[in-house]
């Protein structure tokens, strides 16, 4: 996880400032400052993100989008350098769960889309290691050797996320015993471009994967079924198949769920309903994947496609 200072944030942050919409008339806003939202370069969020920010220039806002590490936000809400953060995944549970004890930080619930993120493959690897999607067949060593390639040393070519993701894959794979190469993308749209050349190669690989998504939720392929999450996995070593290890399970599946910093909700209770009542579809977050992944448009430009075609449902949030 990396580490955060309060007092860098403001270097740290590059910021777009989004000018403000028509203010609604039944509720104008309150709150006149601009209304800082993250954005972290990976497509599904920041297409969530933007989303709902253009929503809240149409009532009438300001709004800043803040590029910032995912890991760090949500230090940076606890703190109050972030306002409101509307497309958390319910699978970093861990990061959630301490951000709320704070005391600084309310879950506003979800927002409507359900998650996963665990290992994936393609289905002709399936072929290589035919025990899969059971995480016990990348125990046999034939297994191994099939996903292997002579850039991984005879060990499972794994790839990982980028390095601020929380997918605790060392931990995982040191607790389950497994003999996995990781490489790790710079970027979300490495790691799919990655995955995308492998599987048109047809080349042994295993990668994270993550629903909702274009590709990882195409039927083109299959997760790996791990120990199912427990609360206790990530902190008891007790707790599990390992009795040594923590982590020897999967990431919780969940919601994407939104979040949002206390002392801001005083200021501007209007904005906070709005966050309440935004709700999108796995098919809407879908599509603005691949409309970023597949036909090169920015998340602000997928984004307001959607608000475009949806002025019915977002348009009864402002009431």
């Amino acid at each position: 996880m990396k580490t955060y200072q309060s007092s860098l944030l403001a270097a740290a942050f590059a910021i777009v400032v989004a000018g403000a919409g028509s203010a609604n008339a039944q509720n104008a806003p309150e709150f006149t400052e601009p209304i800082r939202i993250p954005v972290y370069n990976v497509p599904d969020s920041d297409f969530i993100d933007y989303a709902f920010g253009q929503i809240l220039t149409k009532a009438g806002y300001n709004v800043e989008y803040l590029k910032i590490d995912y890991t760090a936000h949500f230090t940076a809400l606890e703190f109050g350098d972030i306002d409101m953060s509307p497309a958390v995944w319910g699978t970093s549970k861990d990061l959630v769960d301490k951000t709320i004890k704070s005391g600084e930080v309310v879950n506003a619930g979800s927002a409507g889309v359900k998650t996963r993120e665990s290992w994936w493959y393609p289905n002709y690897v399936g072929e290589l290691c035919p025990g899969l999607p059971d995480w016990k067949a990348l125990l046999d060593p034939a297994c191994v050797k099939a996903l292997s390639t002579p850039e991984t040393g005879g060990a499972i070519n794994y790839l990982g996320t980028p390095p601020d993701f929380a997918a605790y894959d060392p931990e995982r794979i040191k607790a389950l015993g497994l003999n996995a190469h990781i490489t790790l993308p710079g970027t979300v749209g490495t790691m799919v471009a990655t995955m995308k050349g492998a599987i048109e190669k047809r080349q042994p690989i295993i990668g994270w994967g993550m629903t909702p998504h274009w590709l990882y939720g195409s039927g083109q392929g299959k997760f790996v079924e791990f120990p199912e999450f427990d609360d206790r996995c990530p902190t008891d070593a007790s707790w599990g198949i390992n009795p040594n290890e923590v982590w020897d399970c999967a990431l919780s599946v969940g919601d994407i769920v939104k979040l949002y910093n206390v002392n801001f909700a005083k200021k501007a209770p209007y904005a906070i309903k709005i966050l309440t009542n935004f709700q999108l579809s796995t098919d809407d977050v879908a599509t603005g994947i691949s409309r970023q992944d597949v036909d090169g448009a920015t998340p602000e430009q997928a984004a307001q496609e959607w608000v475009d075609r949806n002025t019915e449902v977002w348009s009864k949030w402002l009431k």
